[in-house]
Protein backbone atom coordinates (compact mmCIF):
# COMPACT_ATOMS: atom_id res chain seq x y z
CA UNK A 1 0.00 0.00 0.00
CA UNK A 2 1.29 3.43 -0.88
CA UNK A 3 2.15 5.80 1.92
CA UNK A 4 -0.30 8.45 0.78
CA UNK A 5 -3.18 5.96 0.81
CA UNK A 6 -2.15 4.65 4.24
CA UNK A 7 -1.88 8.21 5.51
CA UNK A 8 -5.34 9.13 4.21
CA UNK A 9 -6.86 6.02 5.79
CA UNK A 10 -5.21 6.64 9.15
CA UNK A 11 -6.30 10.26 9.20
CA UNK A 12 -9.85 9.24 8.22
CA UNK A 13 -9.96 6.62 10.99
CA UNK A 14 -8.72 9.27 13.40
CA UNK A 15 -11.48 11.71 12.43
CA UNK A 16 -14.16 9.00 12.57
CA UNK A 17 -13.04 8.03 16.09
CA UNK A 18 -13.10 11.63 17.28
CA UNK A 19 -16.52 12.26 15.76
CA UNK A 20 -17.85 9.17 17.55
CA UNK A 21 -16.37 10.49 20.80
CA UNK A 22 -17.86 13.94 20.21
CA UNK A 23 -21.24 12.37 19.48
CA UNK A 24 -21.20 10.30 22.68
CA UNK A 25 -20.05 13.19 24.85
CA UNK A 26 -22.63 15.56 23.39
CA UNK A 27 -25.55 13.15 23.69
CA UNK A 28 -24.67 11.58 27.04
CA UNK A 29 -23.21 14.56 28.89
CA UNK A 30 -25.15 17.50 27.55
CA UNK A 31 -28.55 16.03 26.61
CA UNK A 32 -28.69 12.73 28.59
CA UNK A 33 -31.92 11.30 27.13
CA UNK A 34 -34.46 9.54 29.36
CA UNK A 35 -34.03 6.15 27.70
CA UNK A 36 -30.32 6.32 28.55
CA UNK A 37 -31.17 7.02 32.21
CA UNK A 38 -33.57 4.07 32.31
CA UNK A 39 -31.09 1.72 30.63
CA UNK A 40 -28.31 2.84 32.97
CA UNK A 41 -30.42 2.17 36.06
CA UNK A 42 -31.57 -1.25 34.82
CA UNK A 43 -28.20 -2.44 33.50
CA UNK A 44 -26.17 -1.45 36.56
CA UNK A 45 -29.03 -2.18 38.98
CA UNK A 46 -28.78 1.18 40.69
CA UNK A 47 -31.10 1.42 43.67
CA UNK A 48 -32.24 5.04 43.61
CA UNK A 49 -35.57 6.61 44.38
CA UNK A 50 -35.42 9.31 41.70
CA UNK A 51 -33.22 10.06 38.70
CA UNK A 52 -31.31 13.28 39.36
CA UNK A 53 -31.85 16.20 37.02
CA UNK A 54 -29.37 16.62 34.22
CA UNK A 55 -27.00 19.36 35.28
CA UNK A 56 -23.76 18.92 33.36
CA UNK A 57 -20.87 20.63 35.01
CA UNK A 58 -20.03 23.30 32.44
CA UNK A 59 -16.34 23.14 33.34
CA UNK A 60 -16.40 19.45 32.54
CA UNK A 61 -18.33 19.97 29.32
CA UNK A 62 -16.07 22.84 28.24
CA UNK A 63 -12.90 20.84 28.81
CA UNK A 64 -14.21 17.71 27.10
CA UNK A 65 -15.58 19.58 24.11
CA UNK A 66 -12.56 21.90 24.17
CA UNK A 67 -10.40 18.79 23.84
CA UNK A 68 -12.32 17.96 20.68
CA UNK A 69 -11.53 21.41 19.30
CA UNK A 70 -7.83 21.00 20.15
CA UNK A 71 -7.86 17.61 18.45
CA UNK A 72 -9.29 19.05 15.23
CA UNK A 73 -6.76 21.90 15.27
CA UNK A 74 -3.91 19.40 15.61
CA UNK A 75 -5.45 17.18 12.94
CA UNK A 76 -5.78 20.11 10.53
CA UNK A 77 -2.20 21.23 11.15
CA UNK A 78 -0.88 17.71 10.60
CA UNK A 79 -2.90 17.43 7.39
CA UNK A 80 -1.55 20.78 6.25
CA UNK A 81 2.03 19.70 6.98
CA UNK A 82 1.42 16.44 5.13
CA UNK A 83 0.25 18.25 2.03
CA UNK A 84 3.08 20.80 2.11
CA UNK A 85 5.80 18.18 2.81
CA UNK A 86 6.84 19.98 5.99
CA UNK A 87 8.43 18.41 9.06
CA UNK A 88 5.54 17.41 11.39
CA UNK A 89 7.78 16.98 14.46
CA UNK A 90 6.08 19.60 16.68
CA UNK A 91 2.57 18.40 15.83
CA UNK A 92 3.59 14.83 16.67
CA UNK A 93 4.98 15.96 20.01
CA UNK A 94 1.84 17.95 20.83
CA UNK A 95 -0.39 15.01 19.82
CA UNK A 96 1.67 12.67 21.95
CA UNK A 97 1.35 15.00 24.94
CA UNK A 98 -2.41 15.45 24.40
CA UNK A 99 -2.95 11.69 24.56
CA UNK A 100 -2.35 11.34 28.33
CA UNK A 101 -3.38 14.91 29.11
CA UNK A 102 -6.92 14.43 27.81
CA UNK A 103 -7.34 11.25 29.84
CA UNK A 104 -5.89 12.68 33.06
CA UNK A 105 -7.86 15.93 32.88
CA UNK A 106 -11.16 14.18 32.16
CA UNK A 107 -10.65 11.72 35.03
CA UNK A 108 -9.80 14.54 37.42
CA UNK A 109 -12.89 16.45 36.39
CA UNK A 110 -15.07 13.34 36.61
CA UNK A 111 -13.88 12.70 40.16
CA UNK A 112 -14.44 16.36 41.08
CA UNK A 113 -18.00 16.19 39.73
CA UNK A 114 -18.66 12.96 41.67
CA UNK A 115 -17.41 14.59 44.89
CA UNK A 116 -19.71 17.54 44.36
CA UNK A 117 -22.60 15.15 43.60
CA UNK A 118 -21.92 13.32 46.87
CA UNK A 119 -23.03 16.44 48.74
CA UNK A 120 -26.46 16.13 47.10
CA UNK A 121 -27.09 12.65 48.46
CA UNK A 122 -26.27 8.99 47.99
CA UNK A 123 -28.72 8.53 45.10
CA UNK A 124 -27.21 11.34 43.09
CA UNK A 125 -23.68 10.12 43.81
CA UNK A 126 -24.48 6.53 42.74
CA UNK A 127 -26.10 7.66 39.51
CA UNK A 128 -23.33 10.16 38.75
CA UNK A 129 -20.59 7.57 39.32
CA UNK A 130 -22.28 5.14 36.94
CA UNK A 131 -22.93 7.84 34.36
CA UNK A 132 -19.29 8.96 34.43
CA UNK A 133 -18.11 5.35 34.16
CA UNK A 134 -19.94 5.19 30.81
CA UNK A 135 -18.38 8.52 29.79
CA UNK A 136 -14.94 7.12 30.65
CA UNK A 137 -15.65 4.19 28.35
CA UNK A 138 -16.55 6.70 25.63
CA UNK A 139 -13.12 8.22 26.18
CA UNK A 140 -11.60 5.18 24.47
CA UNK A 141 -12.82 6.61 21.17
CA UNK A 142 -10.84 9.78 21.93
CA UNK A 143 -7.74 7.75 22.69
CA UNK A 144 -8.22 5.81 19.45
CA UNK A 145 -8.41 9.08 17.53
CA UNK A 146 -5.11 10.28 18.99
CA UNK A 147 -3.47 6.90 18.37
CA UNK A 148 -4.57 6.89 14.72
CA UNK A 149 -3.33 10.46 14.38
CA UNK A 150 0.03 9.46 15.88
CA UNK A 151 0.22 6.56 13.44
CA UNK A 152 -0.46 9.04 10.65
CA UNK A 153 2.27 11.27 12.08
CA UNK A 154 4.71 8.35 11.94
CA UNK A 155 3.91 7.74 8.28
CA UNK A 156 4.16 11.47 7.53
CA UNK A 157 7.47 11.73 9.41
CA UNK A 158 8.88 8.76 7.51
CA UNK A 159 7.81 10.37 4.24
CA UNK A 160 9.47 13.62 5.27
CA UNK A 161 12.70 11.81 6.22
CA UNK A 162 12.74 10.07 2.84
CA UNK A 163 12.63 13.45 1.09
CA UNK A 164 16.03 14.44 2.54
Amino acid sequence: MKRSRLLRRLMTLSVVSEVIYMFFITILLIFRPAFYDDALIKFFKIDISEVPANNPDMTLAAVLLGGVIIYFILWFLLKLMMDKDMDPQIIGLLSFLMLPASTIISRLLFSKAVRSAAELGADVKAFTQTHFRILEYCGWANLAAYIFMLMGFAVCRQRFCDLD
